[in-house]
């Protein structure tokens, strides 16, 4: 196992990425792993920092679980044969996520590509405070595999001199500003009296993602979510105003609560990380419980066994043993035959089980 220097970057995260990026060599790529709250300005530094590096590298489009499939298919080198540099972006890494590349993905995958990756820094600190082995694999990657770069959420003078001479607003982090992400929390907030239709619509899908699911929803998916915590008859006319309301961009801001995945080109949703962050107490913000009644909720409606997956490790985490084993067996037993994610929750769960024994 190839062993690195835990690097946290002490200046400019776009330069930070871009040293990283220039200094790699063969044989072993590296893995280099950005953290930050939501609207940091993670996804930013990932870009530009490839863009002045690595303007013509070869992108593997790979979500974490597809990248664990495909490391293990006989033909996997070859999807890295056509010359050049190849990189792989996973952006929000989930626990369950880390926990799986470190179950000898990353020794498949550098070999042949650099990994870019971020991961909320809640999620990371909650990892390395933990000392199970069912999360060993986590703490494996995050300690040894990857190259930390810490990415600052408050504003340098220099930041906020350009936010004032583009006609920004001023506010808590740069990325946020350009979002809006505080009048966003606030429009949120509010329509809680104001439209409680669509405030709980928001709420569900924020509470999927704080129970450890990154994924985009589907609008069904969406549906039966906001359905649980309503009580509404002939309710698909009332979903449908929520949705509009979620997802329509209010005063100060340049993004609703909910969008499309993908740039807008997706039919899937979205919710926004920092209004999640906000839920959890980030930046000040009065925190909301995550209770049984959500995680139980979470576990009814996203029965699938990546879902399930996600969710176990993510209530482990957060001290939920029961939500915990329930999930990670429904994920072992639900799973393809053969899926690295079924194999690792199947692992979890016996370490997990092995622990309290």
């Amino acid at each position: 196992m190839p062993q690195h220097d835990h690097r946290q970057g002490q200046g400019d995260p776009i330069d930070e990425v871009s040293r990283l990026l220039a200094s790699a060599s063969e044989p072993m790529n590296p893995m280099i792993l950005l953290d930050g709250p939501p609207l940091s300005g993670i996804s930013r530094a990932m870009y530009e920092g490839l863009q002045r590096t690595l303007p013509h590298a070869r992108f593997a489009p790979f979500t974490a679980p597809d990248l664990a499939l495909a490391a293990v298919q006989p033909d996997f080198t070859s999807r890295f044969s056509g010359g050049g540099r190849y990189v792989i972006l996973l952006d929000g890494l989930t626990p369950a996520d880390l926990v799986l590349l470190g179950s000898a993905v990353l020794d498949k995958t550098l070999p042949h590509a650099m990994v870019l990756a971020s991961v909320d820094s809640a999620w990371r600190d909650r990892l390395l405070a933990d000392t199970s082995p069912a999360t060993a694999p986590a703490r494996t990657v995050l300690l040894e595999y990857a190259h930390r770069i810490k990415v600052p959420f408050a504003l340098t003078a220099r930041e906020r001199n350009y936010l004032r001479e583009k006609g920004y607003p001023v506010s808590k982090g740069l990325a946020e500003s350009f979002v809006g992400g505080e009048n966003l929390v606030r429009h949120y907030r509010r329509a809680a009296r104001s439209t409680p239709d669509g405030h709980l619509l928001v709420q569900a899908a924020i509470d999927v993602r704080r129970c450890g699911i990154h994924r985009p929803l589907t609008e069904d998916e969406l549906y039966r979510l906001w359905c649980s915590r309503t009580d509404h008859d002939n309710s698909q006319p009332l979903f449908e105003r929520a949705l509009h309301w979620a997802s329509t961009v209010p005063g100060g801001a340049s993004t609703g609560l909910l969008y499309r995945a993908a740039g807008g080109t997706s039919p899937h949703w979205r919710v926004l990380a920092y209004a999640a962050g906000a839920d959890d107490g980030n930046h000040g913000h009065k925190p909301r419980p995550l209770g049984t009644r959500e995680w139980n909720e979470v576990a009814q409606q996203l029965p699938e066994s990546g879902d399930q997956y996600d969710l176990g490790i993510a209530a482990h985490l957060h001290g939920r043993s029961d939500t915990a084993t329930t999930a990670l067996t429904q994920a072992a037993r639900a799973a393809d035959a053969g899926h690295p994610a079924a194999e690792a929750a199947e692992t979890a769960l016996h370490r997990l089980r092995s622990a309290t024994g």
